[in-house]
């Protein structure tokens, strides 16, 4: 269990008291750790009961370990589900990296060349920057080298990258060369599911080349099913957590704290002889009377009264102590103050604050974390009364925690008793307010630099979002604020929050709403464009069906849907129902909105384009032109997505073989993303490349070669010579030269 309140004389220790069997079965698995090829010890029990103090606690004793024995050195760290973020892989996984590479200077290589490959795959258009990465990273010495990381391409010649990077990297790429290999032709969803085992990997790795042992701490496991409990297979959530631990045998052990006992017996009956679980009950009356001794509650009638009314659950003993302590500032206790039933002591807790105290810890209730910075903001703006200098005195009680960084919160029972004990207006009203302190801070953001905090800001202002608004302005809200970390890429942040929007639009609006389908098509296009297309379709599909029934089959809404729809029929190469598709979407548009209306060109350089891959050049042709008219018209003739529209008109031309049309239609497009983007980005390198195709299949090989050449330059300052186009643009290059030299 933990330790008894912060005595408000800072002089006095706070005691652990010692739950002996459950440190005894903690040193008897790390003594045989080696002994199984994976030792997984798991402590439940109700909460309250003590997980994770106990969880605290036992790191001491790897502490004392590494400083008897320096030759079997122990690697720890920790994570706790209840930070919602971390419950995703991938998250997980690179918290947990940085932990280690900090504390330890370990090494996660691949698992920073995948993530980063998996990152440049979903958003090819932003460039990774190296000051987002630990000077550790093997990230941040590729991007010295290529000045542009674009990992999809990084290791095609392995041996080549061996030689360019520090020697520090090179027996490990030649090592895990036929995994990293492969990396450029997965799926971001076939690369967001192995990154576990590419963590995996390297932790063990690490483990083996330093003969160290490593324990990995999980807290609060079952906020893994939060919300979804009922959802799908019940193994499916923590399915990449067995993964994780199937790729790193021997020397690792994982003690994962928790309200149930594991099932992983269900998937697999062979997890059975790795699983040693341990249920957490009652804290035994000794261990109870110990704590209260060594808090300094000596009196032999309130030690009875505390135990009985606690009934061994450490919280609510270390909230009575809380209350003894509040009660002898004002006079001397007594049996009668402690009397009482668990569900009572909360009241009794309460009954002896002071108004300022309770005022300001029923305004804290509300949001999940805080620092001495925002603890004083609500001070002041709910007018508590609290003195803003008492900030560790309030944090002195049993159920706050504050972390090294100086993050607070406050136990979930405590929360819990604490929001069902206030106005309910007070409790609205702090949401609010919460909800403006975050969404001013995702202002203006710079998608190319979004940061960890960044990250926790949105998932914190969606909390309190969702007390605060009404369904119909959460999702407006909510699309609003995710809109920057969508264009950022940053897909798996922002999923699981779009499911749960579904879940509150479903429950609140009912499931034919026309916000539900609204959601639906957007979390599809989410699924999309992580390459999970059998995720994405049913969605579409279920957001066309209530869009048609609600809104009628003629809606631009329809439209919309059936366009995206389309796409995704096209990248799945079934291209005659994507064509049907655009087909029914382009009547729509042209029904119900203005002829000139952007998303009619939208549909119409799409169709055309499905046309071109099909090779039905001639009917392509008009669509591009249409479409090209439109965007000239309403975005004005030097906006990009007309450059887009000449660029891809004038491949078509090409193809056609009319090579004086594409060849202004190229020198247009260029002239325009020089104008808009400087001439060093890759999409001039783009058009410099088609441009110097076309005068190469008109034999101009002389105008060709400085366009190649200047588009060479372009690629490797900004995207590095491991870059497709940039490998392509040498062999154009070469074969131009060789062509020139026949002549």
């Amino acid at each position: 269990m933990s330790v008894c309140p912060t005595n408000f004389d800072e002089k006095v220790e706070c005691p652990f008291v010692d739950r002996k069997e459950f440190i005894e079965a903690f040193e008897n698995a790390f003594r045989n750790i080696d002994q199984k090829d994976y030792s997984i010890l798991v402590y439940y029990g109700i909460a309250g009961i003590g997980k994770t103090s106990l969880r605290k606690e036992l790191p001491t004793l790897l502490e004392k370990h590494n400083d008897s024995d320096r030759h079997t050195r122990v690697i720890w760290t920790s994570i706790d589900f209840a930070t919602e973020q971390y419950r995703q892989p991938y998250k997980f996984l690179e918290v947990l990296s940085s932990q280690l590479r900090q504390k330890y200077g370990i090494k996660f290589n691949f698992f920073d060349i995948a993530l980063a490959t998996y990152w440049k795959k979903v958003n090819p258009h932003v460039p990774l920057v190296k000051e987002n990465y630990s000077e550790e990273s093997i990230v941040r010495d590729v991007l010295d080298i290529c000045n542009e990381l674009v990992p999809v391409n990084l290791i095609p010649n392995v041996y080549n990258l061996a030689k360019s990077l520090p020697e520090r990297y090179q027996k490990w790429v030649l090592k895990r060369k036929e995994d990293i290999s492969k990396l450029p032709d997965l799926e971001p969803a076939e690369i967001d599911e192995r990154l576990p085992v590419y963590w995996a990997y390297d932790l063990a790795d690490n483990l083996q080349n330093t003969s160290e042992s490593a324990v990995i701490f999980i807290d609060t496991y079952e906020a893994l099913w939060e919300k979804e409990r009922e959802k799908g297979s019940f193994s499916d959530r923590d399915k990449w957590i067995r993964k994780l631990i199937e790729n790193i045998q021997n020397s690792c052990m994982w003690v994962i704290c928790g309200r149930e006992s594991l099932r992983w017996e269900e998937v697999d009956e062979d997890w059975k002889n790795y699983l040693d679980q341990h249920k957490i009950g009652k804290l035994p009356e000794k261990d109870a009377l110990d704590l209260l001794k060594r808090c300094g509650i000596t009196e032999e009638d309130i030690q009875n009264a505390l135990i009985e009314s606690s009934e061994g659950v450490p919280y609510y003993l270390e909230l009575s102590i809380d209350t003894y302590r509040n009660i002898k500032k004002k006079e001397q206790p007594s049996p009668e103050n402690f009397a009482t039933v668990p569900d009572g002591i909360f009241c009794r807790f309460v009954k002896y604050l002071d108004r300022e105290e309770k005022e300001i810890l029923k305004v804290l209730s509300v949001p999940r974390y805080w620092d001495r910075e925002l603890f004083e903001i609500l001070i002041e703006k709910f007018n508590t009364g609290y003195p803003a200098t008492s900030f560790s005195e309030l944090h002195s009680f049993s159920f706050m925690n504050v972390d090294e960084k100086g993050k607070c919160s406050m136990h979930q029972l405590m929360r819990k008793s604490l929001q069902d004990y206030q106005d309910p207006y007070l409790k609205k009203d702090v949401h609010n307010f919460m909800l403006d302190f975050y969404s001013n801070q995702l202002k203006d953001l710079d998608i190319k630099a979004i940061t960890q905090e960044q990250e926790n800001t949105l998932a914190e202002a969606f909390y309190h979002a969702k007390e605060a608004l009404e369904a119909e302005d959460l999702l407006n809200w909510f699309i609003s604020a995710s809109d920057p970390f969508n264009r950022a890429a940053f897909w798996q942040l922002i999923i699981p929050l779009y499911e749960e929007m579904l879940q509150i639009l479903e429950a609140e609006l009912g499931p034919q709403h026309p916000d539900v389908a609204a959601t639906l098509n957007n979390l599809a296009g989410l699924y999309e464009s992580m390459g999970e297309y059998d995720k994405a379709l049913p969605l579409y599909n279920k957001a066309l069906d209530i869009y048609e029934m609600v809104l009628g089959s003629e809606h631009s809404n329809v439209a919309t849907t059936l366009n995206d729809l389309a796409l995704l029929c096209r990248q799945m190469g079934d291209y005659g129902k994507a064509l049907l598709l655009y087909k029914r979407a382009l009547d729509i548009y042209e029904k119900v909105l203005e002829p000139e209306y952007p998303f009619v060109a939208t549909t119409l350089n799409n169709l055309a384009g499905l046309y071109k891959c099909m090779g039905d050049y001639e009917k392509a042709l008009p669509l591009y032109k249409r479409a090209l008219d439109i965007r000239e018209k309403v975005l004005g003739p030097e906006h990009p997505f007309v450059a887009i529209t000449l660029n891809n008109l004038a491949e078509l031309y090409r193809q056609m073989g009319d090579y004086g049309k594409a060849l202004s239609l190229y020198q247009r497009a260029l002239d325009i993303r020089e104008e808009v983007f400087g001439p060093q980005h890759p999409s001039v390198a783009t058009t410099l490349n088609n441009l110097a195709g076309l005068y190469y299949h008109t034999a101009r090989y002389e105008e060709a070669l400085p366009l190649l050449e200047r588009s060479l330059k372009i690629l490797e300052r900004k995207l590095g010579y491991s870059h497709p186009n940039f490998k392509t643009t040498e062999q154009n290059i070469q074969a131009l030269k060789a062509k020139m030299e026949e002549k």
